[in-house]
């Protein structure tokens, strides 16, 4: 049986592998849903971060496994449309080859020259660059399924963010009563797009991965259930597709 840090590696390497057709991929097999499943998580978030805090100036932002920088440009460009600003902003991802694309994409944003971003080359586990207590918002697109040691990913959550900082959780969720919808997003999900996402990235394994990673992963319920255990009170749900994505908004009590 393969240790959990060789798997968490293999992952890593499956990531390193498809970081070029990443985004391409992402937006054909989401038909092009997946930006605005970020921006409305995100603006629901900045919401909870006001409602607990009274303001959104000189907030202290991360994003967990953010790949290319997607989410957390989403999270800059939603802040200032929120007449808010950032006081510091983390990106960390284990794959040396998506923050490289993340650096060539933040670099052409309007928020290269103002907004200093941090990029740090870490697992979700160890966010040893970030101190106790010091994030307002921290968030996880599509990410926590690809965690091998879950549970101390969520202790680490608990431990950055501060007193009322609020965590998002965007993810595909395992269904346990799925529904005719539910059930033909479940036949799109594990039959039709790992066969696009191997067209886009001509890597078929990574695509196959994605449908068992879901069958694998927790329920809505049971991430609730976690995150109250490490101090993270559960204080929304939306879902996405059928339910087939989730997102989930805690706040550190």
């Amino acid at each position: 049986m393969a240790k959990p840090t060789d798997k968490q590696q293999q992952i890593i390497g499956m990531f390193d592998s498809i970081a070029k057709t990443y985004d391409t991929a992402n937006k054909v097999v989401s038909f092009k849903q997946d930006h605005k499943w970020r921006k409305e998580s995100v603006q629901e978030a900045l919401r909870h971060v006001y409602a607990f805090r009274g303001d959104l100036k000189d907030l202290s932002i991360a994003d967990i496994a953010c790949g290319t920088a997607d989410m957390l440009l989403c999270m800059l460009e939603n802040i200032t449309q929120f007449k808010g600003n950032v006081a510091r902003v983390c990106g960390v991802d284990p794959s040396a080859e998506m923050l490289r694309l993340a650096e060539q994409k933040i670099a052409a944003s309007p928020f290269s020259q103002n907004t200093r971003i941090r990029l740090d080359c870490l697992e979700a586990k160890n966010l040893r660059t970030l101190e106790d207590n010091s994030v307002d918002l921290l968030s996880i697109a599509y990410g926590l399924r690809n965690v091998i040691e879950r549970k101390e990913a969520l202790k680490e959550f608990a431990r950055v963010l501060k007193k009322g900082g609020v965590l998002l959780v965007l993810e595909f969720m395992r269904q346990d009563k799925k529904g005719i919808l539910g059930y033909l997003a479940h036949i799109y999900t594990s039959k039709i797009l790992p066969f696009v996402g191997m067209l886009i990235s001509c890597n078929y394994k990574a695509y196959a991965y994605l449908p068992k990673s879901i069958e694998k992963f927790i329920s809505v319920d049971e991430l609730e259930e976690e995150l109250s255990a490490v101090g993270l009170e559960v204080v929304e749900k939306s879902h996405y597709m059928y339910k087939s994505v989730s997102g989930i908004f805690a706040v550190k009590l």
